[in-house]
């Protein structure tokens, strides 16, 4: 079932890192909340397209 499925959480530190390299700064905070955003749209892609209705 859909629900069984996991996404692998990418630690914060390493999320902070990418937009350090990519040249912008964010905090904890606003990685943590892209982060979410990211989560929350993924699995709304999996259930649109690969979730059993």
């Amino acid at each position: 079932m859909l629900e069984d499925k996991k996404i692998k959480k990418i630690p914060i530190e390493e999320v902070m890192e990418f937009f350090q390299n990519e040249g912008m700064e964010i905090t904890e905070e606003e990685a943590e909340l892209v982060m979410d955003f990211l989560y929350t749209l993924t699995l709304a892609v999996i259930r649109k397209y690969f979730g059993s209705e």
